[in-house]
């Protein structure tokens, strides 16, 4: 039997996510792009000293000059977005300053009243800082947290993209039947980065200096390997129990049953809709009813059993849904043509006593050879 792979090319499942993730991996490097500048905004804006007295605002040193706030302005589906309308002691010109939305700032916006004596810092011409008491909020014209959104951009979509990377390899080169009877390809290659993209989101908008976003960033990824290792070896361990087939042995049938099977081979007894199997009435017969009653095409006695063996990646596709981690594939042989019989693992043994048993009479199909069954647990031979 010329062996059969069903699927065909996996292009077309594969270059979805591997555009995607490459979108995402680009756009990553463009938001790692912005950092630099960034980040060096950051470090002048926080390093600038006192401007000495008569100094222009607009130069890169900070002044520092007392004001009071007129009126609090909310905006925002939530309202959660504060600008401020305030004017410079001594000074009746008013001025509407809009605030840093970033996290952590909420409860200062809350607690402002309008009449508050504030200390506003300028620095380049921009009010970049508000000092309310003890607790200062920044600007969003202020610098000091213009680093994080790359940073949360960049770890966000970089994770998510090589997840997405990932995944498109595990589409095209591991095997159909991981894919087929357990999607951890796809808890991996999508739930894993999705996680690992939102604790990179939170850790560069959190974050107190980038620093601590990267530290948390690899310890989440360590966390994560640490977690998918375990899971590959716990289902390497499993795959290796499911392949050993030893403890799979003939037992005759003590009556007829009629169980899930399905036979495939270049001989005339294999009919596609045919999907379950007669034993224990005379020879096996194949039939595409579940109860056996009818359409019965009986197995020939030529038919001799080779050995049995796991599921593998070159089988059809559609044997993985249909029996999953439970399939096992009775390789036998009628002549020189190779013939299959895939069944659940906890039928295989009463089809191969019934293929190994005396003969009885047969409802269709040639007579043959009896075969005997082997000594080697797992395997049984024609004679």
């Amino acid at each position: 039997m010329a062996e059969r792979k069903l699927g065909g090319p996996r292009g077309r499942k594969v270059l979805p996510p591997l555009i995607f993730g490459l979108i995402f991996v680009v756009a990553s490097a463009v938001s790692f792009g912005f950092l630099p500048g960034a980040l060096a905004d950051h470090r002048a804006y926080a390093s600038a000293s006192a401007c000495p007295a008569g100094a222009s605002r607009s130069e890169s040193c900070k002044t520092t000059v007392p004001g009071t706030i007129k009126d609090v302005h909310r905006s925002g589906r939530s309202n959660d977005r504060f600008s401020f309308l305030l004017t410079e002691r001594g000074a009746d010109t008013e001025q509407r300053v809009r605030m840093s939305d970033e996290w952590g700032y909420q409860a200062v916006y809350e607690a402002v009243r309008p009449g508050d004596e504030v200390t506003l810092t300028y620095w380049r011409g921009e009010i970049r800082t508000i000092r309310f008491g003890a607790v200062a909020a920044e600007t969003k014209a202020s610098p000091a947290d213009d680093w994080r959104f790359p940073t949360a951009a960049g770890l966000g979509t970089l994770c998510f993209g090589l997840g997405m990377v990932w995944f498109a390899w595990w589409q095209r080169y591991r095997s159909r039947s991981a894919r087929s009877v357990a999607p951890w390809g796809l808890v991996v290659g999508v739930g894993g980065p999705c996680l690992l993209s939102a604790v990179g989101l939170l850790a560069g908008m959190m974050s107190s200096s980038l620093k601590e976003a990267l530290l948390t960033m690899a310890a989440a990824v360590l966390v994560a390997a640490f977690l998918v290792g375990a899971g590959a070896r716990g289902w390497r361990r499993r795959m290796i129990r499911i392949a050993d087939t030893s403890d799979i042995v003939p037992v005759p049938p003590t009556g007829q049953k009629c169980v899930r099977a399905t036979l495939r081979g270049n001989v005339p007894y294999e009919v596609i809709a045919y999907d379950h199997l007669v034993v224990g009435d005379g020879r096996p017969a194949v039939t595409p009813d579940p109860d056996g009653r009818f359409a019965r095409k009986t197995l020939p006695e030529t038919l001799s059993v080779r050995r049995v063996r796991a599921l593998r990646n070159d089988d059809p596709e559609d044997w993985f849904h249909a029996y999953k981690l439970k399939g096992v594939v009775i390789e036998c042989r009628d002549g020189d043509e190779p013939v299959l019989i895939v069944t659940r693992r906890r039928d295989a043994s009463l089809i191969l006593g019934a293929l190994s048993a005396t003969p009885g009479p047969a409802r269709t199909g040639p007579g043959g050879e009896e075969p005997h069954v082997s000594a080697q647990p797992g395997s049984v031979e024609g004679a």
